[in-house]
């Protein structure tokens, strides 16, 4: 009888997240307590590798996992948000002259046709205004279109109304990120911080920039973590699954990262400008960002894996901060590799060889991406880094491309302001002993708004 009293008056909880993956299935449920979140469930479950490139096989592994879940995880309620997955949502950046959103509504479909890989007749759009800019002295807006295939969205939604779902939004994977991390950078230092979030997932990355609670840039690029593995299976002449457990196992160990003027493979990436936004090419716009930080929260320095890069290390010579800044700008804890046994030298070594090549067009990628967004918006340039996803935990991965980009980078913890409340053990498939970059998605899902169903067909 008490429980039951306790449950009657206990605070509301938010709608479950629920983020479909290439790889893997996560739920979480948080609830607000006066203006605090509180993560109260989270279950998770890894999508076996045969069923990864069957669409109708995934429905159905998510139908059972999901019932499943629902039972191991203590959720309360059944409402839940979903995401739209990332590998069947489509990303074009348009440039259109300036006009109403219902206007602006009626126009995309003839604006993205051709644009697109999938018919817009046929597709779910929707878009994201970034900014107002001006091309050739014209006022313009930058609109970001998601779009999705209807059949596909329709098919979710009925896989999770079989799981016993009940769907009370539907959002999309950008907007859910930052309505994570919103909740994670309330200083007012960060409402100005311009942010690359980098969520590096299983077949491909995600480039997302914002600022506050403003997307103004989204890119898929289709190079991911099982492209790493291959190439490690290739080059040691493994299989794909001891491949991929090596390259997670020797990514936690530090890694030798070449110069940017070493020559190096890291340093020469060839990428296609074409795979781009239509065009502009302007130099990257150089910025201080390590005079930009000003960490004074403790809790969020503790909890967020920060990345040094050589740019930071030769800009903290030439300018030294005081101790505690120097503690937010480089991890000093960080074992040398001369720690590591020989034998483990060499596999590093190796790994970082096989992966040199990939590593290289996704860095490249991201600077083209980076690129472009500096030259849309050249007043607000990227300050930071912030790895989310499933490959985050691969630090020397993250390490890498902090330094081969020079900006001060971090691996995005969402239990930063919920750590010490969380209950839930680690049997579930997340520890909140550890950040936990891959539950970025998942929880942004709870804590957020999303489109109503109504708005889901439209």
């Amino acid at each position: 009888m008490l429980s039951f009293v306790n449950n009657w008056f206990a605070p509301k909880s938010n709608p479950i997240g629920v983020d479909f993956g290439t790889d893997s299935l996560r739920m979480a449920q948080v609830r607000s307590i006066d203006g605090e979140h509180q993560l109260i469930a989270a279950a998770s479950a890894d999508v076996p590798i045969h069923l990864r490139s069957d669409p109708q096989a995934r429905l159905e592994f998510f139908v059972d996992a999901v019932r499943d879940l629902l039972a191991q995880g203590q959720f309360q309620g059944r409402q839940a948000v979903l995401c739209l997955p990332p590998a069947q949502m489509y990303i074009q950046h348009l440039r259109l002259p300036r006009m109403d959103d219902a206007a602006l509504t009626k126009a995309l479909p003839w604006e993205v046709r051709g644009k697109l890989p999938i018919e817009p007749s046929t597709a779910l759009l929707r878009h994201v205004v970034a900014g107002e800019i001006y091309a050739d002295n014209d006022p313009m807006l930058e609109v970001i279109v998601m779009a999705a295939a209807r059949e596909m969205v329709n098919q979710y939604l009925a896989a999770a109304n079989r799981a016993r779902l009940d769907v009370v939004g539907m959002n999309v994977q950008p907007k859910a990120l930052i309505d994570c991390f919103t909740q994670v950078f309330r200083r007012k230092t960060d409402q100005n911080s311009t942010d690359l979030f980098v969520d590096i997932g299983c077949n491909s990355t995600r480039a997302i920039i914002a600022q506050a609670e403003n997307v103004l840039f989204a890119r898929t690029i289709n190079i991911g973590g099982e492209h790493f593995n291959r190439a490690v299976a290739a080059a040691m002449n493994i299989d794909l699954i001891d491949a991929r457990i090596l390259r997670l196992k020797l990514g936690a160990s530090p890694a030798e990262a070449p110069s940017s003027d070493s020559g190096s493979a890291l340093a020469s990436a060839t990428v296609c400008p074409a795979a781009l936004p239509s065009g502009i090419q302007s130099p990257v716009q150089s910025n201080d960002n390590a005079d930009r930080q000003d960490n004074t929260d403790d809790s969020a320095d503790n909890s967020f894996a920060l990345l040094g890069s050589d740019y930071l290390a030769r800009r903290m010579a030439s300018d030294p901060p005081d101790l505690e800044r120097r503690k937010t700008l480089l991890t000093d804890d960080q074992p040398s590799l001369a720690s590591v046994p020989a034998p483990q030298q060499a596999q590093i070594a190796q790994v970082n060889a096989a992966c040199s090549q990939t590593m290289a067009q996704l860095i490249g990628e991201l600077n083209l991406c980076r690129r472009y967004y500096e030259s849309t918006f050249p007043n607000r340039p990227v300050d930071r880094l912030l790895f989310v996803g499933g490959q985050a935990k691969q630090r020397s991965l993250c390490q890498l491309i902090a330094q081969e980009m020079q900006l001060a980078a971090q691996v995005g913890d969402p239990m930063v302001r919920m750590g010490k409340t969380c209950k839930i053990g680690p049997e579930s498939g997340f520890d909140c002993r550890e950040p936990q970059p891959a539950w970025a998605i998942a929880i942004g899902l709870s804590m957020g708004p999303a489109l109503k169903p109504a708005e889901i067909h439209p």
